[in-house]
């Protein structure tokens, strides 16, 4: 892949595609498989011991899933942003919205001949970008719209430093006035206490976070966002795994755990 960050969605993505093959998945990305090349395994094979930071992955992207199909349900024709898409494949399994990936051009490039856009049950777009030296403002001008707007941004804000950040919330800002972000924010103490070993093989991969805060939510209250939600992604998991007694643990008496890793939505009215 054409820089270290992108080896991340390989891992990710083959999260999604061994949750589908379980008897109970908890997000069933089926198209998942689709990508699941040498590459792909050979990655995979760094992560398989991780059972719970696995699960997370995929209990995070069903969190995603429902929060966004609520506004569709409502909003079918809204415009979708994935920031960062990696091998995202919701423009096939949601219903509603007009869709833009935005990602390094080998990442939409290896998407377009394993799951073309024409497959999609959506409207759709591949915008390529090289994040080191183009402009996202730029690339997004074209898209400029006045209307509500849903950014996703999955498994890719714990990889960016606090400038870089706060210089793609400005360019939210700039080119959807009207927006909800959807993304996953973890706290400096969860990633030290519960994640260390899984950042580590990502941190050999050359993919290490960078300036973890146990408050990452203070950077889109000071920008001007509101939080609509927070959802525990230790918890959905269990749930969703149907370990109600160990998911009522967390949500009682764990918030360490409970809080330290979350999907939150952010609304910029």
């Amino acid at each position: 892949m054409a820089n270290a960050i992108s080896k991340t969605a390989y891992y990710t993505l083959a999260c999604r595609a061994e949750d589908a093959r379980k008897p109970r998945p908890l997000c069933n990305d089926t198209y998942a498989a689709r990508f699941m090349d040498d590459e792909a395994r050979r990655i995979w094979s760094n992560f398989q011991s991780f059972d719970r930071p696995n699960a997370s992955n995929a209990a995070r992207h069903q969190i995603i899933d429902a929060l966004v199909q609520e506004e569709l349900d409502r909003a079918p024709d809204a415009r979708v942003v994935v920031l960062g898409a990696g091998f995202d494949t919701r423009a096939y399994r949601l219903r509603g919205g007009r869709w833009l990936e935005v990602d390094e051009p080998a990442i939409l490039t290896l998407k377009d001949a394993k799951l073309p856009v024409t497959e999609a049950k959506n409207p759709l777009e591949r915008l390529p970008i090289d994040f080191g030296t183009e402009s996202l403002a730029r690339k997004l001008e074209p898209y400029q719209d006045p209307r509500r707007t849903h950014v996703i941004i999955e498994g890719v804000l714990m990889y960016l430093s606090t400038a870089q950040r706060r210089d793609m919330l400005t360019v939210l800002q700039q080119v959807f006035p009207h927006h909800a972000v959807y993304c996953d924010l973890m706290r400096e103490s969860f990633q030290r206490e519960y994640s260390a070993d899984l950042h580590a093989v990502l941190a050999s991969m050359g993919a290490s976070f960078q300036d973890m805060t146990d408050t990452p939510e203070s950077l889109f209250l000071e920008a001007g966002y509101t939080s609509a939600s927070a959802t525990s992604v230790p918890q959905r998991a269990l749930e969703l795994a149907g370990k109600r007694v160990p998911a009522f643990i967390v949500r009682r008496f764990m918030q360490p755990v409970r809080d330290g890793y979350r999907i939150w939505k952010f609304e910029r009215r």
